[in-house]
């Protein structure tokens, strides 16, 4: 945990800086704020050495952190996007449970089988699921 009276320090003379890069890469105060507000946090948690670099640091990890963010908002409105338009353009159609059952008990492998009655039949996290069947998150 580092030095609260350096990290202070560090806060008064940078953050100005930090909050301005970050709302001109997301175009949202309060997630800006909150981005340079957990950049500080993950500082003062850390064992990171504070040396003369710490000003580049502090705003190559805000940068970092909001081009996460923008990428992320990409990546969902590209999501919605594409979900709206498979919507509109061809109706959902349910099919009998019966299918879906016999689907699951002769299609899937017993580990997919496994998963989704963890996962939905349970309401299990992923994390969780990899945990107790020894397998890794993605697999899940």
């Amino acid at each position: 945990m580092q030095d609260r009276q350096l990290i202070a320090s560090l806060f008064r003379r940078h953050y100005e800086r930090m909050l301005l890069t970050a709302r001109t890469l997301l175009r949202d105060p309060e997630a800006a704020r909150d981005v340079v507000d957990d950049v500080f946090v993950e500082l003062m948690e850390s064992s990171r050495t504070l040396d003369s670099r710490i000003e580049s640091f502090l705003l190559v990890s805000v940068r970092n952190r909001c081009l996460n963010i923008v990428k992320r908002r990409m990546v969902e409105e590209r999501a919605n996007r594409h979900l709206s338009r498979e919507t509109t353009e061809e109706p959902y159609e349910e099919l009998p449970l019966d299918d879906v059952l016999h689907y699951i008990e002769h299609d899937l492998t017993p580990q997919t089988r496994e998963v989704l009655m963890r996962r939905y039949g349970k309401n299990k996290r992923y994390n969780e699921i990899a945990s107790e069947l020894g397998i890794s998150r993605i697999a899940v």
